[in-house]
């Protein structure tokens, strides 16, 4: 369950991500998973490095960078994963959408902080948590709310609900 989504908002189907894809489901899934691409992990936008085109997005470090979506779908080899088929295309959703996030896209190390009625933010290089959720003690340097935390986790119920206000 990497993002869960209760009500749906916005989805964009046209992004891609900035990383060199072979189209081969095997290889694509490592490259993908170690640049940070996995469901649930919120984005921005910027010119390409490695993807052909105009823009593409990236996991958002909230030190240097806007965040711009959630990534709905994260590596793997069936048709709701990123690029099975080659067409290379990246899934997000904006547009207030409302969900759940599970370990893959939200600050770990500070699970106990999230409460419920309280901003979420997005992540930065200064605490190690590039594109993920976290509270404000943890935030990027740059990072305005992107949610307000809906759910708290627990050990019974490990995911963080977030309204999004991307």
């Amino acid at each position: 369950m990497a993002l869960k989504l209760i009500y749906y908002g916005q989805n964009d189907g046209s992004t891609m991500p900035d990383a060199l894809l072979t189209g081969d489901p095997g290889t694509d899934q490592q490259t993908l998973t170690s640049l940070g691409f996995l469901g649930g992990v919120i984005v921005a936008l910027k010119v390409p490095t490695v993807a052909t085109g105009l823009v593409a997005i990236v996991p958002c470090d909230a030190d240097s960078m806007v965040p711009y979506a959630t990534l709905l779908n994260g590596p793997g080899e069936f048709a709701g994963a990123i690029g099975p088929s080659g067409s290379k295309k990246a899934p997000v959703v904006r547009a207030f959408w409302q969900g759940c996030v599970n370990s893959e896209a939200f600050d770990v190390a500070n699970e106990a902080s999230f409460v419920v009625g309280q901003y979420v933010y997005c992540g930065g290089t200064t605490h190690g948590n590039i594109g993920k959720y976290t509270t404000s003690a943890f935030k990027g340097t740059g990072s305005l709310p992107v949610g307000i935390c809906t759910h708290a986790y627990t050990a019974a119920e490990p995911w963080v609900g977030v309204a999004s206000l991307l």
